[in-house]
């Protein structure tokens, strides 16, 4: 019984978040061709701007591969500019542009509103137990 507790809250959370990037991607009126997928690295950007592709496909969890086919995707549609890593010319350094840095501006908006929407009716205290809950089990699947 306990498992399939278990699997339909995981069940829930999937649809929640499938449900976020469908929301994010449907209010990005203004950045048509950026993917679902892509607004975690201009975030991850954000955070830090110049990582190499591997330092972001490793904080991204995601093959080197992919984060190559993001990054040229991005650079084509001018979020992000690459250039080669000074001190090794074999890597490749990640950079925002003054559009990535809009799409992250008009991003933090539609995640808040997003947010905000969601937890309508909440109460301050089941906000911040559905926090503790969400952090314990990302640890739990972390340390697994």
């Amino acid at each position: 019984m306990h498992s399939a507790r278990s699997e339909r809250l995981l069940g829930q959370l999937s649809e929640l978040v499938k449900l976020h990037r469908y929301k994010v991607h449907e209010k990005l009126v203004n950045h048509p061709e950026l993917y679902p997928g892509q607004p975690p690295l201009l975030f991850q950007l954000d955070r830090e701007d110049g990582q190499t592709q591997k330092s972001l496909a490793e904080k991204l969890r995601r093959a080197p591969a992919t984060v190559t086919v993001m990054l040229k995707r991005m650079e084509t549609s001018g979020y992000v500019r690459r250039e080669a890593d000074p001190n090794d010319q074999r890597s490749l350094r990640v950079y925002l542009t003054d559009q990535g840095r809009s799409a992250l501006k008009d991003l933090s908006e539609v995640f808040q509103e997003l947010e905000l929407q969601a937890q309508e009716g909440f109460t301050p205290e089941e906000t911040q137990l559905m926090s503790a809950l969400a952090q314990r089990m990302i640890h739990n699947l972390r340390e697994s």
